[in-house]
């Protein structure tokens, strides 16, 4: 048996909207895209949902609203994919880089405190959701607004999570509480998906009225409204040196049939999640995923397990091993302060970031989206039973020690 680390569900509305769209005759941003907006941010409870063609772009108009340029800091978790520091770098602002938590892989008030100690630079803050466990955003709040740092919420893997401390209530969902902006992802492997595609939302009016602009050329007319307008479409004005962000209707018409039914895949997920616990409880040689949450409130685009320090068994082999048997895996990541380009940018050094090494060192993330069998799951589970019974391949080296930065 083979079973992929992902696969796509589009069993849904998915061909029957995109039909609709192509005898349109209109196939960039339209009704399908505003559609999107209006559900998301109903949903939500929130005034702003802005479709964008990725969350790379949601996260640059954000930090773009807010003011970052040269000489502006904003801080960074190394665990996170490079997106969320490359848009600090397009606008000239500096990257800071902190460490997270070893166990949950996020952001902590704690962490978060000592870094913006350190660096009074820093002005903005990226709380990067992950693996679809969402950060505590009220304690980052306190911590960050009595200094003046703003907050960006990475929601690439987190909808629909909620956020810790607040479960059902009508604030509970990822996106609806009071940072500047959230940005969520629609790629081809998300909870959700356009393809290509993500949101930022907000409850800040003006913020949302820069985004709008920025995201089509710096126009100032919705391009939307310019084409439903019975006035001359041609009569606008370029009031800033804006980007090509907007979402095109063939994506959000597949956005559309994938949000219609994304409670019915997110309760998939928390099933399969609560299998793999049970299943792999025995398995002493994993850290099974940490979670702050209700496993209903947890979103779980991902599975990530850690290899225990000392165990004699090293990553790389096991997810070579589960390649060979047709189980596939994902790294989950490696952190920015090992990648070339940040490290020379930030001047980083493994031993800075104990957290982010620990979960490094050891991790590799499982099968898991909405389609995925009780028969492919229990594959998986037998596969690591048995490659971890096997002799270790290579003895894990110790972690560096820590210091601070």
């Amino acid at each position: 048996m083979n079973v992929p680390f992902f696969r796509v569900d589009c069993s849904g509305q998915e061909l029957r909207y995109l039909e609709e769209v192509l005898q349109s005759g209109w196939l960039t941003t339209s009704r399908f895209a505003a559609e999107l907006e209006l559900r998301f941010a109903s949903t939500l409870g929130v005034p702003h949902a802005i479709a964008v063609n990725s969350c790379t772009a949601a996260l640059h108009l954000a930090v773009e609203a807010l003011g970052v340029g040269p000489g502006v800091g904003v801080l960074v978790p190394t665990l996170t994919f490079t997106a969320t520091a490359e848009v600090v770098r397009y606008l000239g602002g500096t990257v800071v880089l902190c460490d997270v938590d070893r166990h949950s892989g996020l952001l902590t008030p704690e962490i978060l405190e000592a870094a913006l100690s350190r660096h009074p630079e820093v002005k903005v803050v990226m709380a990067v959701h992950f693996g679809g466990l969402a950060c505590d955003l009220e304690s980052l709040r306190a911590v960050a607004e009595p200094r003046g740092v703003a907050i960006i919420e990475d929601a690439a893997h987190a909808f629909p999570a909620r956020y810790p401390g607040l479960g059902r209530s009508e604030r509970g969902l990822v996106g609806s509480g009071a940072s500047a902006a959230c940005c969520f992802s629609f790629y081809a492997n998300k909870t959700m998906t356009t393809g290509e595609g993500g949101m930022l939302v907000t409850g800040d009016d003006a913020l949302a009225e820069r985004v709008r602009r920025m995201r089509l050329h710096g126009i100032d007319r919705d391009v939307w409204k310019r084409f439903t307008s019975t006035n001359a479409g041609w009569q606008y004005d370029v009031v800033a040196a804006g980007y090509k962000y907007n979402m095109p209707d063939l994506n959000a018409a597949v956005g559309l049939a994938q949000f219609e039914r994304a409670f019915e895949f997110h309760e998939a997920r928390v099933r399969l999640a609560a299998r793999y616990f049970e299943a792999l409880a025995d398995l002493d040689v994993l850290e099974l995923p940490v979670s702050s949450v209700d496993p209903c409130d947890h979103a779980w685009h991902l599975f990530p397990v850690v290899i225990r320090p000392g165990s004699g068994f090293d990553r790389d082999s096991i997810v070579d091993r589960l390649a060979a048997a047709g189980v596939g895996s994902s790294v989950h990541y490696r952190p920015l302060h090992r990648m070339s380009y940040w490290s020379q940018e930030t001047g980083s050094r493994p031993d800075e970031f104990p957290g982010a090494e620990h979960r490094w060192r050891g991790t590799f993330s499982l099968p898991l989206y909405p389609s995925m069998t009780e028969a492919e799951q229990q594959h998986v589970c037998a596969t690591l039973d048995r490659v971890f019974s096997e002799p270790p391949l290579v003895e894990t080296p110790p972690a560096p020690k820590a210091v601070a930065r």
